[in-house]
């Protein structure tokens, strides 16, 4: 029996639209009507291929896993289900979507690309919702048609169009029904505001949304071209930018520079507005230091702006009783000598200071990255900042304590 006429045309259609890489292509299949249409696409192109579907052990999961196998039987797809928990938390969509993106890209073998099924509807929605949370250019651009080992086919196919498709070719495929919740904020725009904006304002607002994101997106490609020019420099799982090239450029392309390395120790977060505010007070030396989201900490080091990951022991630290010799506290080293006899020495700079004998000193490294010194449990010296009235020597007391402190970079040599 011959396929209907529109079948043949819609299939024809799409199949043009298509932007696939260059390598193997592994369908991150949902069990719905999108990554249904992509695998019968990819299917009818005759490449070799096979696909992947995530199972969140949520309500809806069996149905979707069911759907899924469904749809690769009938496309000769080879399928694998991997399985995965969803953490409780705030965002239950927030939460499944890094859980799935781990699970699809850990899936992929040497040479393949994970293909996803996002439409142009899908990236309408996306720069609605930037747009709405005050984004800049990046989150305007709504969602890359490239990204790593991720590609999006399909982003100039719209969804009535994938729809029918599946229905035309009679793809078993399953509505996710947490779709139809308008509690979750891409819902809500999916279902209520854009129809309302398309109905009162303009009928192609999809077409003009994904429209304006090309547009952004072709501009983000040339700043960030130019970020990639000023260098990182990397030791051990440390990353850190030369802060005279950071200054030396234009603000839109230092910003990218920031936000790559952000990204690369705390993937995929490239740092939002208040954390880029704070990172520059770090770069201009108004701040020693500050502390991101996940523990990631940015610090000033000489000519460095240096940053480290998460969980490498060199942020807040528990507090260090000081004796006399090196002390290690955090990134930070203290020389303790004591000294007998009255003090004929003066501290030099703010890296040292003088305390009597009979103090008890203790450091810490504090949340904001800075070392701080106590003497008898009360704040006395900020090393490399100022030195506190109670830091400074007695005179005419007999014997005294001589502080130095560093600071390790790594990088160079010490401040």
């Amino acid at each position: 029996m011959a396929e209907p006429r529109r079948l043949t045309q819609l299939r024809e259609r799409l199949l043009d639209l298509l932007d696939l890489p260059e390598q193997e292509p592994v369908i991150a299949l949902s069990g719905g009507a999108d990554s249904a249409s992509l695998a019968y696409l990819i299917a009818h192109r005759g490449q070799g291929r096979r696909a992947v579907h995530v199972n969140h052990r949520l309500a809806a999961s069996a149905r979707l896993e069911q759907a899924a196998r469904a749809v690769a039987d009938q496309t000769g797809t080879p399928l694998v289900v991997v399985e995965t928990d969803v953490p409780v938390g705030a965002s239950l969509e927030g939460h499944a979507r890094d859980r799935r993106y781990r699970a699809l890209i850990g899936s992929l073998r040497p040479g393949e690309a994970l293909l996803t099924a996002h439409t142009l509807d899908d990236q309408a929605e996306t720069v609605l919702m930037n747009l709405l949370r005050g984004a800049g250019p990046a989150g305007l651009a709504g969602i890359p048609p490239r990204k790593g080992q991720v590609a999006r086919p399909m982003l100039r196919v719209s969804r009535a169009e994938t729809r029918e498709l599946a229905g035309l070719a009679g793809l078993p495929y399953e509505d996710d029904p947490t779709n139809l919740d308008p509690g979750v904020r891409r819902n809500a725009i999916r279902l209520e505001v854009i129809p309302d904006l398309a109905g009162r304002f303009n009928p192609k607002l999809v077409e003009a949304l994904a429209r304006s994101a090309s547009l952004i997106q072709s501009d983000e490609e040339h700043l960030a071209s130019l970020a990639t020019s000023l260098p990182v420099v990397e030791s051990n799982s440390t990353l850190a930018l030369p802060i005279g090239s950071l200054q030396a450029v234009p603000r839109s392309v230092a910003d990218r520079a920031i936000r790559r390395c952000l990204s690369r120790l705390r993937p995929p977060y490239g740092g939002n507005a208040g954390e880029m505010t704070a990172i520059w007070e770090v770069a201009t030396r108004r701040r020693r230091a500050t502390v991101l989201g996940e523990g990631l900490e940015v610090t000033h080091q000489g000519p460095l702006l240096v940053f480290r990951p998460p969980g490498d022991g060199r942020g807040a630290v528990a507090q260090v009783d000081l004796e006399v010799g090196w002390n290690e506290v955090g990134r930070f080293e203290i020389l303790v000598d004591r000294l007998e006899g009255p003090c004929r020495v003066f501290p030099v700079g703010s890296w040292s200071a003088v305390f009597p004998t009979d103090v008890a000193l203790d450091a810490r490294v504090d949340e904001e990255g800075r070392l701080v010194v106590r003497a008898d449990d009360e704040p006395a010296w900020l090393p490399g900042e100022r030195r506190l009235p109670v830091a400074w020597y007695q005179p005419g007391a007999n014997g005294y304590l001589s502080l130095f402190a560093r600071e390790e970079s790594g990088w160079t040599s010490s401040p």
